[in-house]
C-alpha cells in the first residue's frame, strides 16, 4: 500500500512529525480528511475514485499517535486545528474544505471553531457527539459505553482491556474483527462489510492505526468523553451533517444533538444506512454537495 502519495510526512514547527496521504486529483480543490477511531490516513482511499472524478484533492492526516504521526501524551481536541493550519501553510493552501467521519467529527468542529477563516466548507459523516452528555452516551452500544466508563475511571485499564486486544485482532486476525463488527451492525453495514475490497482496505487502515500501539486510540476515547474545549453554540461556520438512521455504532441522535446546538447547520438523515454503509455508498453525493458549497 505505501507509495509516494500515501506515506508523506511533514515536520511541525515544534519538531513533531505529521503523517498524511493524498488522494484524488493532485491539483484539485483541497480538502482535509479526518479519520475515525481507530483509523488512519489510509481510510481516505475510500474517497479516491469519487474525489478524482469531482476534481478534489483529499489530504488525509494521521492524528498524533496514529500511523506516521508522532504521539503526544497530553494532546487535546482543541490543539488539532494548529496542526492542520501548519500543514496547510506548508502545502501553500490558504483555504480548504474538511470532510470528517465518525470520531473525526469533534476535530472538524474544533477547526470550525478555531480557524474558521481557513475553511471553505465542512462536512461530517456519522459524527460522534459530545459523549460527556449522558443522554448521547446512553444511546450507544454497551461496548462503547463501557469504554467511555473506563476512560473516565482508568485510561490504563481501557488500554489493556480494549486497546491491546483490538490491536492484536486488527493486525493478526482481521477476519475475527469483521465477524465481531458484523454482530454489532445492521443489514446495510453487513452488506458493505461483506465485500472483500472494503474489508481489505479497512484492514489496512486499522493495522496502520495501531502502528505505534493502542495509545492514540485510547487517548481519543479519553478526550471524547471530556468537554471538548469549546461550545458548539460558538461555531458560526455552516456545518453539513450526514447520518444514517440505521447507525448502531454512533446513533443518529448524535448528529441531531449537534445540529440542535450549532447556529448554522444542515442535517441530512439517510434512511436505512449504517455507520459504514453511509460514507462508503454515498461518497460521491456527499463530496459533490461539499464541492458545490
Amino acid at each position: 500500500m505505501p507509495d509516494n502519495h500515501t506515506s508523506l510526512t511533514f515536520r511541525l514547527p515544534d519538531g513533531r512529525k505529521l503523517g498524511y496521504a493524498r488522494y484524488g486529483s493532485v491539483n484539485g480543490d483541497p480538502f482535509f480528511y479526518f479519520h475515525g477511531m481507530p483509523g488512519s490516513r489510509y481510510e481516505a482511499q475510500l474517497l479516491e475514485a469519487s474525489a478524482r472524478a469531482l476534481g478534489l484533492c483529499i489530504c488525509a492526516i494521521d492524528r498524533p499517535g496514529y500511523g506516521l504521526s508522532d504521539y503526544v501524551a497530553d494532546r487535546s481536541i482543541i490543539n488539532w486545528p494548529n496542526d492542520v493550519a501548519a500543514l496547510a501553510d506548508a502545502l501553500d493552501i490558504e483555504t480548504f474544505g474538511i470532510i470528517a467521519v465518525s470520531g473525526g467529527g469533534p476535530y472538524a468542529l474544533a477547526c470550525a471553531h478555531e480557524i474558521p477563516g481557513r475553511i471553505s466548507t465542512t462536512g461530517i459523516v456519522c459524527g460522534l457527539g459530545p459523549v460527556h452528555v449522558a443522554t448521547l452516551r446512553n444511546e450507544m452500544h454497551w461496548l462503547a459505553r463501557s469504554g467511555f466508563f473506563l476512560a473516565r475511571k482508568s485510561p490504563t485499564l481501557l488500554r489493556n482491556l480494549y486497546g491491546r486486544p483490538l490491536k492484536w485482532l486488527s493486525c493478526l486476525r482481521p477476519d475475527i474483527t469483521f465477524r465481531l463488527l458484523a454482530r454489532c451492525h445492521g443489514e446495510a453495514d453487513r452488506q458493505v462489510l461483506s465485500r472483500k475490497d472494503i474489508r481489505d482496505l479497512l484492514s489496512g487502515s486499522l493495522r496502520e492505526s495501531f502502528r505505534q500501539g493502542p495509545f492514540a486510540s485510547t487517548r481519543d476515547v479519553v478526550l471524547y468523553q471530556r468537554p471538548w474545549g469549546f461550545e458548539l453554540e460558538n461555531i458560526h461556520k455552516q456545518i453539513h451533517l450526514w447520518h444514517g438512521d440505521a447507525d448502531r455504532i454512533v446513533p443518529c441522535q448524535h448528529s441531531q444533538f449537534i445540529h440542535s446546538k450549532l447556529p448554522d447547520s444542515i442535517l441530512t438523515v439517510v434512511p436505512d444506512e449504517g455507520h459504514f454503509s453511509l460514507p462508503i455508498v454515498h461518497t460521491r453525493a456527499i463530496l459533490a454537495a461539499l464541492k458545490k458549497d
